[in-house]
């Protein structure tokens, strides 16, 4: 059930990336983690240059509430996580000019209970 929610919600949020993102996702402790990166194509001089990597964390707390939710409220919930992670990214500079580090810098993203409550209409909640 575990890798069927992760692989949801990766299917959920990949339309909001570049098309040449490049997602993985696992598992640590009891939160689901998605790790997102894709070739900037911005520079010639460095023509595999990387974007900043995108951490986003789904809380084992969001993932128990998302669990206990019935089929509507789910499809609540994940316009929610859509939401919040479409708002992250119009705010994401994805340019990485970090030129010792090949990886470069990494922004995390927390998704919570409590996050996603507060985008979640109130009857979804209960």
């Amino acid at each position: 059930m575990a890798e069927d929610l992760m692989d949801y919600w990766v299917r959920l949020i990949k339309p909001i990336f570049p098309t040449n993102a490049w997602i993985v996702s696992h598992f640590s402790d009891n939160d689901h983690i998605i790790q997102i990166d894709w070739n900037l194509d911005n520079n010639t001089k460095r023509s595999n240059k990387r974007s900043k990597k995108i951490q986003i964390i789904i809380k084992e707390d969001a993932i128990d509430q998302y669990l206990d939710k019935n089929k509507q409220d789910r499809e609540s919930y994940g316009d929610a996580l859509k939401q919040f992670i479409g708002e992250r990214y119009n705010h994401f500079d994805a340019d990485n000019d970090v030129l010792t580090n090949r990886y470069g810098r990494m922004e995390t993203w927390f998704v919570s209970k409590a996050i996603l409550s507060t985008l979640t209409p109130s009857h979804s909640l209960m």
